[in-house]
Parts: C-alpha cells; structure tokens; sequence
C-alpha cells in the first residue's frame, strides 16, 4: 500500500477560504485531519512531496496500539491517509513554502523573545484587521495560496544523523535537519525509530530510537552513539534486549545526568568507550550491518567493532522553518504551545507532534497531540461561525 496512491491526482487547490489547514503528513498531522474532518470542519492537508516522514523508512512498528502483530511504518500512514480522506479530509501532495500569519498587528508583535535578535521577513506577516477568532491566515505553496482560518504545524522533527554512507537507504531523506520536506511528520518518535535491526527495516541496521527498535536486536550485539540523556536512555532501553552494548562518545565527558550515567555503568553487558568517532559501516554482501569502523580521538588509531546495529542519539532538528518569528521557541528550539492543544500565540495557529516536543518523541503520543489540536481547532471555529 502506498500514502502517495491517489494523492497526485486528488483535489485542486482550493479557491475560497477553509476552516483549517494541516501542514504535515505524519500521526500528528493526520490525527488532526480526521478529527477535524469529522467535526465537519472544511479540512485541508498538505501532506508535502514526501509523506509520511519517518514512518515512511521504518520497518516493523510493534508499539502503536491497535496492531498486536505490528504494522510496517508506510502501511501505517497510508491507513491514517485514506481515513482522513475517508472524513471529508482534502490531501494534497504539496508543501507549504510560507505562511503569511494574520498577526493582528505588525510581524514583530507576533514574536516575543525572538523579534529583537531576528527580525522576521514581513512579507510573511500581514495584519488584515482581524480578532481573535475572526483571522484568516495565508498558506503559500508551488500551485498557489490558500486562506484559511486555522491551521495546525504538524511538521515533525528529524534525528540528526552521522553522515557516513550508508547510513540511510537509498532515496531516504537526505538533510534529516532540514526544510526540504516540510510536510512530513518526522522524529524518532512519530515515525516509532528509523531502521530496523540487522537486514530489518529501512535503515538496515541503523536506527534512532531504541524504546521503538530495540526488540528487534534480541541477542545481537550493538552500539549507541552519543553523550547526553537520550543517548543513555537508548542504552537502557537496548539492555533489556541487546546481548552487548557499545557506548562511543566523542569527548572525554559526558553530558548526561549523574543518575542515568550511574545507571548506565552499572550494567554488566555494556562497555563504554570515550574519545570515539564511528568513521564508517562496514556490511556484508548482503548489505546487512556487520561492524563499525571507530577512530580513537587521541591517537588517531582505528578499531574494527563487530555490532549488527546501530543506534544515533545525538539530538534532534525541530522542523521550525514555517513559523521561525512568528511563534516563540523553547530552550530546545521546538515551537512553543501558550494554551490546550499546542495553541500559539497566533490566532488559530496550533502546533502538534515532534515539532513542539522535545521529550516524548512517539508516533501515539503525535497522535494524541493531533487530535487535542483538532477538538481546541473545532471550538476555535465555533466562534468563528457563530
């Protein structure tokens, strides 16, 4: 089953205003679809060029209720796909290139903490004259600009990555930080993990999230790469399944908590190694991960690491482009939600999934977050229509 089926030849551009449009292709963006579909509201989504973010390089996912036996990741959103659209949902396959915010006044007032240090484009601001409740935002693509009166920033996140060859299949998401596919819901999270185990799912053999992927390398030996908490829970989660542990870190410190670096020590099967770069996969004629090749910092030596997976925790790259200036950020440079279901500080501008979370990071929880954007949407536009 393919999420692109039928989306090409879908529904035009749409010519008057709607009631709200969902600008990702993931658990969070299509959660919200339905919601807001069956709610009888006129729902658009734009699931980008790519759908389906994460989920769509993902193997097995065995942790999304409802799927006892577990379901491939492209399965999974093409089922979200077709029940969105199945509500009344329009899905178009095109991404958001702008957004212009009726801000209800200048751009800048729209940016608390952010205005002074980068002022935002203008162009993309208006201010109609509209209240709260009565704006109507402008959404830019490669066919035209639609107007709507809400919209939901379901635009995922992305694992930073390596960087070695090999590292993502063939036709993977090439910059995972980047804007290049606004439309997709992506994360370790939303997606449930990229890769698989060894020779199973998309990444084979690498993947970034051990909570989604570690009963996949059930008696296998792996490595984990990074130095903070993330990295430290993935070699927590990989110790309940994993035969031997290899914890690489690049410095000679790490960042993680004392308590979860304490937690980590303790484990018999897990060896940690400092001052450690992965400089290259190594895989067999099958092209299944079977070893690592890892430069020692301080002396520039190489060591050949017999491993048939490998998970990256080194942070991830929030989605922010759409709405960099106009809605404030955390600490963490994810979007900021300033009431229930993900609501900014713009009028019928609400943000769900990765791209405004920074702890969670699950395909469900995405999930749960695209629906309460969608019932706060819903008496949003209650107001609106009254």
């Amino acid at each position: 089953m393919s999420i692109w089926a039928n989306v090409a030849a879908g529904p035009t551009l749409p010519t008057d205003t709607v009631d709200a449009v969902v600008v990702g292709g993931g658990p969070a963006g299509w959660t919200a679809a339905i919601y807001l579909a069956r709610a009888c509201a006129d729902t658009v989504v734009l699931a980008g060029t790519a759908p389906g973010g994460q989920l769509m390089d993902t193997g097995i996912v065995e942790n999304f209720p409802g799927f006892p036996e577990g379901i491939d990741g492209p399965e999974l959103m093409a089922r979200m796909r077709e029940q969105a659209e199945r509500a009344g949902a329009r899905v178009l396959a095109l991404d958001a290139d702008n957004i212009r915010y009726a801000t209800g006044g200048s751009p800048s007032a729209a940016t608390p903490g952010r205005a002074s240090a980068e002022a935002p484009d203008k162009a993309r601001g208006f201010s109609p004259g509209t209240s709260p409740g009565r704006a109507v935002h402008e959404v830019v693509t490669a066919e035209g600009t639609m107007r709507t009166r809400a919209i939901v920033l379901a635009t995922g996140s992305a694992p930073r990555r390596l960087g070695l060859p090999g590292e993502i299949r063939p036709g993977g998401e090439s910059q995972p930080g980047g804007e290049t596919q606004p439309g997709g819901e992506a994360g370790t999270s939303d997606g449930a993990g990229t890769g698989g185990g060894a020779g199973l799912g998309g990444g084979l053999g690498v993947a970034y999230c051990a909570v989604c992927e570690a009963p996949l390398f059930k008696g296998r030996d792996v490595a984990v790469v990074g130095g903070g908490d993330s990295a430290m829970e993935e070699v927590l989660a990989l110790s309940r399944h994993a035969r031997r542990v290899h914890l690489l870190h690049r410095g000679d410190t790490f960042r993680a908590t004392p308590v979860l670096l304490g937690r980590v020590r303790a484990l018999p099967h897990v060896e940690i190694g400092t001052g450690r770069v992965v400089r290259a996969l190594r895989r067999d004629t099958d092209g299944r991960l079977v070893g690592l090749s890892v430069e020692h910092t301080a002396t520039g030596t190489a060591e050949q690491l017999a491993v048939q997976g490998l998970f990256v925790a080194i942070g991830h790259e929030p989605r922010t482009r759409l709405a960099d200036g106009f809605v404030t950020l955390t600490a963490t440079g994810h979007l900021h939600s300033t009431g229930p279901g993900g609501a900014t500080e713009l009028p019928g501008v609400f943000v769900a999934g990765d791209v405004a979370d920074d702890r969670f990071r699950q395909a469900v929880t995405a999930a749960g977050a695209g629906c309460a954007a969608a019932l706060e949407i819903t008496r949003y536009l209650e107001d609106v229509h009254a």
